[in-house]
């Protein structure tokens, strides 16, 4: 057993990508934890805790009450280290976007090196310094970023097992904005457009995602007597607010325009990924038409201006960034229609002498 454990830490060290990469990965965590807290007061006077004893008693708004995950892991943390519930939720966060942004790193790799990859990282967790100039508590987005990143590397890879599992823990269990990944296998498994395509592809669709839709119904019709936090109709804020925003781009820069911030999150990149798009693998280019229904959505129900809920899509629109920043020799095909890419993309990107050191 000894040497078992020896020889896996001897694994560890010998990757000098990871010894490289982690402890930035790492830092780049905390740097987003501290900002998150210093620049929302209800972390610290009182307000999560108090929330969080609501949802523990499940007393709290019908949406938040059904993300198990957001309250029931922190609560574990506060079980398991005694330590205060304010702490497991920052410990939460902390350990959540971690490896959220370790994740990403080695789903980049597939297609890029090591550089490339780190670019893309950086890029989202500069990214998300914007979410947090909304103040909220809504701590199921670090598990849901890990999640869905996971869940694209299941789906890409065709791991449906594992896609599922990870749709049931993400949308069923933790947030139900995961749901949408349903969407983004029906996009990838599709082929072509006849019929008896889009049948066999809509039902395999449906056994892999219907535990996860089942499990968030049964909880959504058990919290049916809980108010829904913020309302449940939000179109007309919405567009009013973005038409403000386009009409008047100079004025939200010094006036508090909270709409302007979904623009901002990802900037210049929501352009490049569009212009990416042919550039992009069959893959990429599938999951991008999953982002209008999940934008879509977010219009009708959620407050657009909360940019954190813009955050999941930068697992798509940065990689098509990257695409056309540094272009890669991968077999395009105008999607649905499948090539060969598939075999080619397996292949691990080739590194360089440096890298390879």
């Amino acid at each position: 057993m000894n040497s078992r454990i020896a020889l896996f830490f001897k694994r560890i060290f010998e990757q000098r990508e990871l010894l490289l990469f982690v402890p930035i990965y790492f830092c780049l965590s905390l740097t987003n934890l501290v900002l998150k807290i210093h620049l929302t007061p209800e972390w610290t006077d009182g307000t999560l805790s108090g929330k969080h004893n609501l949802l523990m008693a499940f007393q709290y708004y019908n949406n938040e009450q059904s993300r198990l995950f957001q309250f029931l892991i922190p609560e574990f943390f506060h079980r398991l280290f005694s330590i205060y519930i304010e702490s497991s939720y920052a410990l939460a966060r902390l350990l959540f976007v971690f490896l959220a942004l370790v994740v990403f790193h080695f789903f980049l790799r597939k297609w890029f090196s090591q550089a490339e990859s780190f670019a893309g990282v950086v890029i989202l967790s500069g990214s998300m310094a914007i979410s947090f100039l909304i103040q909220d508590t809504q701590e199921s987005a670090p598990l849901l970023m890990l999640l869905l990143v996971l869940a694209l590397w299941a789906m890409r890879e065709k791991k449906d097992l594992l896609f599922g599992l990870l749709l049931l823990l993400g949308g069923g269990l933790t947030n139900e904005t995961m749901l949408i990944m349903a969407a983004g296998y029906f996009f990838y498994r599709m082929k072509n457009f006849k019929i008896p395509t889009l049948l066999k592809t809509g039902w395999a669709t449906l056994l892999v995602s219907a535990p996860a839709f089942l499990t968030q119904g049964v909880i959504r019709y058990i919290n049916r007597h809980q108010p829904h936090l913020g309302g449940a109709w939000h179109l007309p804020d919405n567009l009013r607010g973005l038409y403000f925003v386009l009409i008047n781009p100079i004025k939200p820069i010094f006036n508090h325009g909270y709409y302007i911030y979904p623009l901002l999150i990802f900037s210049i990149f929501w352009v490049y990924a569009a212009i990416g798009y042919k550039k992009s693998p069959r893959f990429l280019q599938a999951v991008f038409w999953m982002m209008p229904l999940f934008i879509g959505a977010h219009l009708l129900t959620g407050l657009i201006n909360e940019s954190r809920q813009m955050i999941p899509l930068g697992f798509i629109v940065i990689p098509m960034s990257l695409f056309l920043l540094f272009p890669k020799n991968i077999p395009k095909a105008a999607w649905p229609r499948e090539t060969q890419e598939a075999a080619v993309a397996s292949q691990p990107t080739p590194v360089s002498g440096n890298e390879a050191a």
